[in-house]
């Protein structure tokens, strides 16, 4: 197992047997105030299994504040990685998963956190910070 890529993006799809998405790479929200409720972005991971990993596989997310705690009840789902075509030695397990109105309660670090058969494979950063403070011109 190798994790191909993980990212959060505004809008991603798992159409066709791959990933389309737009804004990639979310890493800081900014608020003015909080709480804060970020109205939508995408969690999206891309796994290669090799030909010896075939069979139902158990994925999950999590979305963690800076104390470990989930600010959003765990995500998982379930793949059913089979053979590659002849020939072909991975296939690879590609999942988009929609977080709407999360809460953010205070500022700080978080992140997503994936797990593969409750083991984390990867985790991708975020912050929700205040805005940065503009220059004033005269």
């Amino acid at each position: 197992m190798e994790v191909n890529f993980s990212f959060l993006a505004d809008y991603a799809d798992n159409r066709g047997g791959k990933i389309t998405a737009v804004g990639l790479g979310i890493d800081t929200i900014y608020a003015r105030s909080i709480p804060i409720r970020h109205p939508l972005m995408f969690a999206v991971i891309s796994i290669k299994f090799s030909i010896t990993e075939v069979g139902k596989k158990t994925i999950g997310m999590r979305l963690i504040d800076q104390d470990g705690t989930n600010i959003i009840p765990p995500l998982d789902t379930s793949v059913n990685v089979t053979p590659p075509p002849a020939g072909i030695l991975y296939r690879n397990a590609n999942i988009a998963l929609a977080l709407n109105m999360v809460e953010f309660k205070n500022y700080g670090d978080y992140s997503v956190r994936w797990l593969l058969e409750g083991q984390e494979i990867a985790s991708v950063p975020l912050r929700v910070a205040n805005p940065p403070v503009q220059p004033t011109t005269k």
